[in-house]
């Protein structure tokens, strides 16, 4: 069982996601635009929304927690902190190594996705800050692993993935998204090297067997769009 799992993302016209590359818009001001993507977020109404770790790190929790004891637990289990929220914030952390300052995001209690080789002090410490944790096996990239303990300990129905472009890579090959909230900017960024809405950074063809049909267009305040996918998952023949 998994949680039902919208992308949503904003890009410029050319699927690019660095907001300090795109033009500025002609008749507005561009955080007045990016505004509209968060409202659209918002109207979501999911149980729990989510980023990746370079996303929530340069916004939110810059420093590294150090520690010189790396021992793990044995056998470690998911922990749910005593006061939380009725959504929930997910952070994808592999390295087990935020400092957090607070235990919010935007007054959402935060639930990251550990390794099971994370130190025993580092979970202490999440305990301690009133942060939940879960595992995504040995690595903590397993967000199959991650996203059935989701729905299955945390109660978390539905989820919206709100990148950057590699985790959101990262659950387009592994065949997670069930729908892709799409909102256009009216700019261009043109750099070859900009990171794109789906930037999957391992071998293949992260959409292989995944097709979309559109749900829907609806044309916003000051040029931009909003498009919504629905995801079919074909089966995949293996060789």
């Amino acid at each position: 069982m998994y949680p039902q799992i919208i992308c949503h993302v904003m890009g410029s016209v050319d699927g690019r996601l660095l907001t300090d590359h795109w033009t500025e818009p002609f008749n507005g001001k561009k955080n007045e635009l990016i505004g509209i993507y968060a409202a659209i977020g918002r109207k979501l109404n999911t149980d729990a929304w989510m980023f990746g770790k370079h996303t929530l790190c340069e916004g939110y929790f810059p420093k590294t927690f150090h520690t010189g004891d790396s021992t793990p637990l044995a056998h470690p289990v998911p922990y749910i902190a005593g006061s939380t929220s009725e959504r929930l914030f997910v952070i994808a952390d592999p390295d087990a190594n935020i400092l957090y300052e607070s235990s919010t995001v935007r007054g959402d209690s935060i639930v990251a996705i550990l390794p099971e080789t994370a130190p025993a002090f580092y979970l202490e410490y999440l305990q301690k800050k009133g942060i939940s944790y879960l595992f995504a096996g040995t690595k903590g990239d397993n967000l199959n692993i991650a996203m059935q303990t989701l729905a299955e300990t945390f109660g978390v129905e539905s989820l919206s993935l709100q990148g950057g472009g590699i985790i959101d890579g990262a659950f387009l090959q592994a065949r997670l998204i069930d729908e892709l909230s799409l909102v256009i900017y009216p700019g261009i960024d043109g750099s070859a090297n900009s990171t794109s809405i789906f930037h999957y950074i391992g071998k293949g063809n992260p959409s292989q067997g995944q097709s979309l049909e559109l749900l829907s267009v609806q044309t916003m305040e000051n040029g931009v769009i909003w498009l919504r996918y629905k995801f079919h998952k074909n089966h995949i023949k293996s060789d």
